[in-house]
């Protein structure tokens, strides 16, 4: 039986954590899924990597920090990525586990991203209880 395909993408903006987010997903897939990582900068452009790839997969872990600064920048970018991603999802037939973390601090990021307690982990579950 061939397995299933997974297409994760992964902001490298706060590399530090989000390859460890990575990792939690990787983990849970290992061995049940076959995936593919694609990197791209930051949240932002999360967004039109996934939707260069929907011929090609119909699943998505997407992963990303998306930090509040001193600006509005948080607002607008944490905004357009979340509704960029639903559109997708709903437009394209696809699911997308949503894996970009809007974070006041990066203290708050390092907390989602520990062994016990990993984001990543949590968003390749929720993937695979959708499709089990």
């Amino acid at each position: 039986m061939t397995k299933s395909k997974v297409a994760i993408v992964v902001a490298n903006y706060y590399k530090d954590y989000t390859e460890r987010l990575l990792k939690g997903s990787t983990a849970v897939l290992d061995g049940e899924y076959d995936y593919e990582v694609f990197s791209v900068p930051g949240a932002w452009d999360t967004v039109y990597k996934v939707n260069s790839l929907v011929d090609s997969y119909n699943k998505f872990i997407v992963i990303g920090i998306i930090c509040k600064g001193d600006t509005d920048h948080y607002e607008y970018i944490s905004s357009a990525v979340a509704n960029g991603l639903i559109d997708i999802t709903i437009n394209k037939n696809i699911y997308i586990a949503n894996c970009v973390l809007n974070v006041h601090s990066l203290d708050q990021a390092e907390k989602r991203c520990t062994p016990n307690n990993n984001k990543g982990e949590e968003a390749a579950l929720a993937l695979k209880d959708i499709f089990s």
